[in-house]
């Protein structure tokens, strides 16, 4: 092995302390609704949804309440609402929900010590990261950190729940953070940090977290509780939130509206630009049983631009097929056209806008149900309790209604986790299951069925290459539930789907990512990716390869590569012979189906150890990036462990 080889390999140690790890995942999202305007005709309020007293105004309040969250799937989002309606019935308080996107940060400040108490929840991004929408608060609050104001927040009351999953190496670092800028700058906590771990029951550790809230908010005394002397709490009314539905007709749907992007910030996610597929084609070969797609995107006219190592947002669609069986479940007609509004809001501008909530696909309506159901609702992913909950109400059997209630409850938890998360449950199915449940459209999106999220692909190509088309590399979800259904990824199918050429059918933005290449070209690297973890190291190859061809002097580059065969899944495989043959990197690949035994990426790793040890001195600088599942980072740290202690 020559010396730079062993240079190369000496970097592998450095996967513990990544530059950015690239994880696709799917979680639980926010509280789904439509926008549209038209003739209003109210759903009637079902039986078993308790009607809701009337609110005080705010000026009648005396003490606030302010829940703060970053999110960056919608789990903090349902969990701030969720504490936010608690509160409401306990407390006779002015409760205020803001997500920090939505923060000043010229008010910041005021805006934390302002309330009597603040509750922050906020999630963890990648590697230790907050989410997109919080970098701006989070830069301003290390920023004051830094300085050393310690009596900065001094007025301020606040607890943070944070929101993780400890398979990452840095678990809950953003809540964790928050917790400790808040008290380094003189702020008091009132309650004690909460850790949630997506990993095993984050819904459980939520609701421990929240049980301490009342009692805490209470005996610090920022508020009462209701009852003889503000010592015993009544029962809050069961209330099934819903948005009111209208019926329009005659109306005609607006397919996709246009977004007026000079009064925005320009294609994001709240105002995503409407691409066209210009082209798709298998990566596997015919001898696969799985499939994997290259796509790109055209987003000419966009003034969108990425680099190299940057994720493309895609909004999907559900599929047809299951938008008319979800239609008929709930007796409603798909093509029918319809608007949706929050009746608690003032605002006429439709469902999203009233709760505050941004419309990904700007749609103001009116728009039919089927169109509701398959861009807005996830109609794939397991319900959360309190979606049973609302169920419940609408359920007319009294045994099926005591078995929702019963898996909603504290005491359902092993039922509730063997029925509906370990097989994977959809609410078509669950609808199925319980026939006497017949949810109105009003409920079903607002308390029901959870948000639609927007899926994120690594870009797999440079823009020195492809400049206006980025370039994705989708693997497609397909496989039977523990239910036997065939579960079919949403964004997957729904891509392999799309004719191509045709115009506005992709809502598309560009999320910018910290994993870039060094900015000095001769510095070492090492990139691990295997299966579709190669994307964004596909982009960086032809980053190299076009610096090459300017001249530039590149330092050495080794890429770990895994898939199962060479002849049935080794993706881009003329393209990387082709970048080894020009002198760009080393490639490495491990084939688990070839031969007896299997062999797997940290395998070859592993194997190297001994070279790995010997080659650490060699250079310092080299940097080292890693595009795997959380499991297999798990699995890479205590290899890259293994091998130094050797």
């Amino acid at each position: 092995m020559d010396p730079q080889t062993l240079m190369l390999l000496s970097a592998v140690l450095f996967v513990i302390s990544i530059v950015g790890a690239y994880f696709s995942r799917t979680k639980a999202s926010p509280t789904p609704a439509v926008a549209a305007s038209g003739l209003k005709r109210k759903e009637d309020t079902p039986a078993g949804a308790a009607a809701s007293k009337a609110p005080k105004t705010e000026s009648e309040f005396s003490k606030s309440i302010r829940i703060f969250y970053g999110t960056q799937t919608g789990t903090a989002e349902i969990f701030a609402k969720e504490l936010g309606d608690l509160l409401k019935k306990t407390f006779e308080a002015k409760i205020t929900i803001t997500d920090f996107e939505d923060v000043e940060l010229d008010s910041a400040q005021d805006d934390l010590q302002t309330p009597d108490a603040s509750l922050v929840l906020c999630s963890t991004y990648g590697d230790g990261e907050p989410p997109d929408t919080c970098l701006p608060f989070f830069e301003w609050l290390q920023k004051k950190t830094e300085q050393e104001e310690e009596e900065g927040l001094s007025e301020m009351k606040f607890g943070v729940f944070a929101l993780g999953n400890t398979q990452y190496e840095h678990f809950n670092n953003s809540g964790k953070n928050l917790d400790k800028f808040f008290a380094k700058l003189g702020a008091e906590r009132i309650i004690d940090l909460g850790l949630g771990d997506d990993n095993e029951d984050i819904e459980e550790d939520f609701n421990k977290w929240k049980a301490t809230v009342i009692p805490a908010l209470a005996s610090s005394g920022i508020v009462k509780l209701p009852g003889v002397g503000g010592d015993e709490a009544s029962a809050p009314d069961t209330v099934v939130k819903a948005y009111v539905v209208e019926t329009l007709e005659g109306a005609q749907g607006i397919a996709f509206p246009e977004v007026n992007v000079s009064k925005t910030k320009g294609y994001d996610a709240h105002n995503p630009f409407k691409a066209t597929l210009s082209a798709r084609r298998e990566l596997h070969t015919s001898m696969s049983e799985r499939s994997c797609l290259h796509v790109e995107v055209d987003l000419d006219g966009s003034q969108l631009s990425y680099e190299t190592g940057d994720h493309l947002g895609i909004f999907p669609e559900n599929d047809a097929d299951l938008v008319k069986k979800m239609a008929a479940r709930l007796e409603v007609d798909g093509e029918m056209m319809i608007s949706v509004h929050d009746p608690a809001k003032s605002s006429k501008g439709g469902a999203l806008k009233a709760v505050g909530e941004p419309n990904p696909l700007g749609h103001v309506g009116p728009l039919s149900v089927a169109t509701a159901l398959a861009r807005y609702c996830d109609l794939l992913t397991p319900l959360r309790k309190p979606a049973l909950t609302a169920l419940a109400a609408f359920t007319s059997d009294a045994a099926q209604k005591e078995e929702l209630e019963r898996m909603a409850g504290p005491d359902g938890k092993t039922a509730y986790a063997d029925w509906m998360m370990k097989p994977y449950r959809s609410v078509l199915e669950v609808l199925e299951a319980f026939p006497t449940c017949k949810p109105p459209l009003g409920a079903f999106f607002c308390s029901v069925v959870p948000r639609l999220q927007v899926r994120y692909y690594s870009i797999s190509s440079s823009p020195r290459v492809a400049p206006s088309s980025p370039h994705c590399t989708v693997a497609v979800v397909a496989g039977a539930t523990g239910t036997g259904r065939m579960h079919r990824g949403v964004a997957s199918t729904w891509l392999g789907g799309l004719e191509v050429g045709k115009n506005l059918q992709v809502p598309a933005f560009v999320r910018k990512s910290s994993f870039r290449l060094p900015v000095d070209p001769t510095v070492p690297i090492v990139m691990v990716g295997p299966g579709t973890g190669l994307a964004p190291f596909r982009g960086f190859i032809q980053e190299r390869m076009a610096l090459k061809a300017e001249g530039a002097e590149l330092g050495p580059a080794l890429l770990f590569f895994g898939c199962r065969s060479k002849t049935v899944d080794f993706i881009y495989e003329r393209e990387l012979h082709e970048a080894e043959a020009a002198g760009v990197m080393r490639l490495d690949v491990a084939f688990s189906r070839e031969g007896g035994a299997k062999v797997y990426v940290q395998h070859r790793i592993a194997q190297r150890g001994e070279e790995v040890s010997s080659a650490k001195a060699r250079d310092c600088h080299m940097r080292a990036y890693t595009c795997v599942s959380v499991a297999m980072g798990c699995y890479l740290r205590l290899v890259v462990r293994g091998s130094a202690a050797q």
